[in-house]
């Protein structure tokens, strides 16, 4: 097994010095809590949500039903653009309006 595996995504690091110890459940737990819920803002205006699963992936929703597990934060876009079956462009002008409206 290639030992890359185990390197955490950039997404992941944190200021935070004991974020990532390992020592502290909740406070990785609330970190990824945090990030989704940013990224949620950000999926909203394409009825789209992300979910931590088990401090380790993320599940990305689509209003269907449909769902993918992913790695890490910069997996969440391919797997949108795959649950939609387009994809998106984060810098419409119409999607960054909604959110605008919506934050």
């Amino acid at each position: 097994m290639c030992g890359l595996l185990g390197i955490v995504h950039w997404t992941e690091t944190n200021a935070h010095p004991d974020a990532f110890t390992g020592a502290g459940r909740r406070t990785i737990r609330a970190e990824r809590a945090h990030r989704a819920a940013l990224v949620n803002a950000a999926l909203a205006p394409v009825r789209m949500k992300v979910a931590d699963f088990q401090a380790t992936s993320y599940i990305v929703r689509a209003p269907t039903g449909r769902q993918e597990i992913v790695d890490d934060l910069a997996s969440v876009w391919g797997a949108v653009d795959r649950l939609r079956g387009q994809a998106v462009d984060p810098l419409d002008e119409a999607w960054i309006a909604e959110m605008e409206r919506s934050a």
